[in-house]
Order: C-alpha cells, then sequence, then structure tokens
C-alpha cells in the first residue's frame, strides 16, 4: 500500500514538471553579453618563479585570474599589479575598472626562463 502511495506521487509530480514548458536556450541567449575576452589579449612570457611588475592607466576594481596555480596576481595599488610565475602552464589574467569594463587581458605562459612552452 505504501508503495503505491509513492508510486502514485511520483507519478503526478511526474505529471506536473511534464507541465511546464521547459526554456529554451533562445531566451536566455538575449540578455546575455561577453564582457572580456582574450581575443585582444597580450601574451606575457613569464619565468617559473620570476615577477613581473604592471602598471595599468586606470584604477583596478577587479582582477580574474583563470588558473590561480599558475601565477600568483597581488594588486598593490589601485593601478599596480604584481604577476609571479608560480608553476608551469598557462593562463590569462583580467582586470576590470569600477563600471566593469575591461582595463587588460593577459595570456601567461609560465616556463623555465620565460621560453615559450613545447608544443602541446
Amino acid at each position: 500500500m505504501v508503495k503505491a502511495a509513492i508510486t502514485g506521487l511520483a507519478m503526478a509530480a511526474l505529471q506536473v514538471l511534464a507541465a511546464e514548458p521547459a526554456p529554451t536556450i533562445g531566451q536566455h541567449c538575449i540578455d546575455m553579453r561577453i564582457v572580456s575576452s582574450d581575443a585582444n589579449a597580450r601574451q606575457l612570457k613569464l619565468g617559473y618563479k620570476k615577477a613581473v611588475v604592471i602598471d595599468l592607466p586606470i584604477d583596478i576594481k577587479e582582477v580574474l585570474v583563470a588558473d590561480p596555480a599558475t601565477v600568483t596576481v597581488i594588486v598593490r595599488t589601485t593601478r599596480r599589479v604584481y604577476i609571479t610565475g608560480v608553476a608551469f602552464g598557462k593562463t590569462n589574467i583580467f582586470s576590470f575598472d569600477n563600471d566593469g569594463r575591461q582595463i587588460s587581458a593577459l595570456d601567461v605562459i609560465v616556463s623555465e626562463a620565460g621560453q615559450p612552452l613545447a608544443a602541446e
């Protein structure tokens, strides 16, 4: 009897769920916009356990590091960033201003003495 009641409830729930229209991808893509891209990124070759200091022309509000295991990024001031290679590999770094606009995009390659990595 309990099994029949549970089965009945499950069937009723499935009917309710089936009656709801599934959202289409088109509905959500209209509202989506790409804010940042590495299409215009500058390449930075960085040696393992080496650092670089980058000064930006606009105040930084936010920084995104795709792979924090590859580089350490320290925002020292609102316009100065320290980047250190901490593991071999590739990543990218984006910085944004107070209005969410992209200030910079870097494709970072960390390798021995800043040399390009071998083809993968």
